[in-house]
Parts: structure tokens; sequence; C-alpha cells
């Protein structure tokens, strides 16, 4: 078989050979075609699923961004919130810190002008019942007469001179009684009757110091009172605003942090979905260009085939035949020499118009040349030009070219 096989070969004209050629060469660009055709598909594909994962991404990016923005909006909220409590809080302490300042320092003096006035008072209360208990002694011994009267009465001066130094500033008597207590101190005034007006007038006095006294006590022991329970609740209140200034502070640090986190999130998220975007659009790009290169290509070899089917059913046809069965001269198709030429020098395809010896090979001349122009084909243009410069018989050149084509 393989010996009939090469015979076959062997023996098949120049034309058969090139008809053979040129359907090897349309069996090559729909092999071709078909392998390029699975490496699209498979970058489309990959274009496909790449673009419609990258846009997810871009999506799923934009709710993530929202939902963060919401979230910034609400920690910047409860922060300035939190803040502006804490704000109230401190001023608050130190108001309660005031006033209890205040309330300390008015109390200190208040206590002060009580341990003075109370002192006064018990000086001169002790004054008083010294001058009140000399008095009676020097009325009983004033009734004995002699010396003994003469010391009562010196004795009773100086104690009523006491009372009336140890008296408090604000103490008032009366001009009566300032009248009196004057002239019981004088020498040589008369014992008996002072004594006794002066014991009234002292006993009044220590009456009204001690009623003085007591009341003091009272209200001093009331004002102590009400401070304590001042400052028992402000104490209370400063503990709680402190406490609560303190849980505050620890909420503001933590949304803070949060507030921190969740920006550099909606940054790193920001950052990543402009990369994507950028990305998308440039395989989008590449997509698209690769898109219309393979348009433009495919379209070119459809021309192409197109082009070298039209040859083939031209070098096929019954009027082809006939021609090359006429005019190609036995062993030319062997490659001959020269020698054995006829004589006859005919081309491929002749210059005059209307010659049935013509007419097929420059149907297929011009059918190549047509589909050469459309498909902006160098190599159908030069098979073209190869078929009308071609002698008949002589087709190296054709076959040479045709099996470059197919090599490339």
């Amino acid at each position: 078989l393989c010996a009939l096989a090469a015979g076959a070969t062997a023996a098949a004209s120049p034309v058969e050979r090139v008809v053979n050629l040129l359907q090897d060469l349309k069996n090559k660009l729909e092999l071709d075609e078909k392998k390029e055709q699975r490496v699209y598909d498979k970058y489309a594909c990959w274009c496909e699923k790449t673009t419609e994962r990258k846009a997810g991404t871009i999506t799923e990016a934009q709710e993530d961004l929202k939902a963060y923005g919401h979230t910034i909006l609400s920690l910047k909220g409860k922060v300035a919130t939190l803040e502006s409590e804490i704000h109230q809080l401190d001023e608050g302490i130190k108001d309660n810190m005031a006033a209890q300042a205040d309330a300390t320092s008015l109390r200190q003096k208040e206590n002060a002008a009580y341990m003075a006035e109370t002192a006064e008072m018990k000086q001169a209360l002790e004054a008083l019942q010294q001058a009140i208990e000399v008095l009676v002694a020097g009325t009983i011994k004033a009734k004995q007469g002699g010396a003994t009267l003469l010391q009562a009465r010196t004795k009773a001066a100086a104690a009523v001179r006491r009372v009336v130094d140890s008296l408090p500033a604000t103490t008032g008597l009366s001009p009566d009684q300032a009248a009196m207590l004057n002239e019981f101190l004088q020498e040589g005034s008369k014992y008996m009757p002072q004594s006794f007006t002066v014991q009234g007038i002292l006993k009044d006095m220590y009456d009204t110091f001690a009623a003085d006294l007591e009341i003091a006590t009272l209200t001093e022991a009331s004002a102590n009172t009400k401070f304590e329970d001042f400052i028992a609740v402000k104490t209370i209140e400063l503990k709680d605003m402190e406490a609560d200034k303190a849980k505050k502070e620890g909420e503001k640090a933590e949304s803070e942090v949060r507030l921190a986190d969740t920006q550099q999130m909606y940054d790193d998220t920001m950052a990543q979905k402009e990369a994507d975007i950028e990305f998308f659009d440039q395989t989008k790009a590449a997509c698209q260009a690769k898109h219309e290169e393979w348009t433009t290509r495919s379209s070119m070899r459809d021309e192409e085939l197109e082009g070298i089917k039209k040859a083939l059913e031209i070098l096929t046809s019954d009027d082809a035949r006939e021609l090359f069965g006429s005019t190609i001269k036995e062993g030319k198709e062997v490659r001959a020499d020269d020698k054995y030429d006829t004589g006859r020098d005919i081309s491929f395809l002749q210059l005059g118009r209307g010659n049935s010896a013509t007419e097929a090979p420059e149907k297929a001349y011009f059918a190549l040349k047509a589909q050469a122009r459309k498909a902006h084909s160098l190599r159908l243009a030069a098979l073209a030009v190869q078929v009308r410069s071609a002698k008949v018989g002589h087709f190296d050149k054709v076959i040479v070219a045709i099996n470059d084509m197919i090599q490339t």
C-alpha cells in the first residue's frame, strides 16, 4: 500500500499537487483555528470569572465601607457624648469640692467665733459667780462692823472690778446699771444698800450670760450637725461622680480604640477597593482588546479559508482538469528537463480574456487576490502572484510557497 501511495504521489500532476497542498493548507488553518479557539475560550473564561469575582469583591467592599462608615459615625457620636458628660462630671466634681471647701472654711470661722465668744462668756460667768459670792459674804460681815466691813468692802470692790473688766465688748449695760457699779466702786459710799443692788445686777447678768452661753452652744451644735450632714451628702455625691467619671472614661477609651480600629479597617478596605477597581478596569480593557484582536484574527482567517476554498473549487472544476490535461506535457509534471519542452510556452494564466484554456486559472488568481485584499493577507497575495506568474507545468515556486504557508 505504501508503494502504491508513493507511486500515486509521484504520478500526480503539478496541478493536483497544488490542489493537495492547498487542501493541506486549508486543513492546517482549520486546525489552527480550533487550537486558537480553545486558547481564546480559556482566556475568555478567565476574563469572565476574574471580572465577576472582582466585581463581587468591589460590591462587598462597598457594603463593608457603608457598614464601617455607620459604625464610625456612631462611635464618633458616642465619644463626643462621653467627652461632654465627662466634662460635666469634672465641673460637678470641682463644684462639689469647692462647696465642701467653702462650707468647711465657713464652719471653721463660725466655730472660731463661737469658741472666742463662749470663752469670754465663761470668763465673765466665773467672774460674776465669784463677785456674787464675795458680795453675799461681805454683806454678812458688814453686819459685824469694824475691820471686817472694810475687808469685805475691799474684796467686793475688787470682785466687781474683775467682772467689769471681764465683760465682753458686746455686753451692753443700761445707764443706771453702769452708774450703780461705778458708785459701788467709789470709796466712802454706803456699802449695804449698794451691795444688795449690785448683787441683783450681777445675778441678772449671770442669768443672761448663762442663757446666752446655752443658746450659743445649742446653735454651734446645730450648725456643726448641719455641716457634717452637708459634708456627708457632698462626699457621697463626690464618690458617685468620680465613679461615674471613671466608668465613662473607660467607655470613652474603649470607644476610641474601636473607632481607631474601625477607621483603619475602613482605610484598608478603601485602599483594597481602589486597587480592585484599577485591576478590574485593566483586566476588562485587556479582555476587550483581546476580544477585538481575536475577532479580527478570526475574521481574517475565515476570509483566508474562503479564498482557499474558492481557489480549490476553481482548480478542481471539470474545465480546469480539461485545460490542465491538454496543456501540461508528459514529464513536465515530474520536473523533466526543459530540453523535453515542446516549445509551447503557455503561462498558467493567459493575458487574453475569453480563452477557455485560461478562464479557470484566471478565476483562481482573481479569487485569491480578492480574498487577500479583503482579509489583508500577505500570504494569499503572495500565493496569487505565484499562481499568475507560473507557466503551465512550472509549479515549483507555487508548491514551495504553499509549503512555506503550511509550515508557518
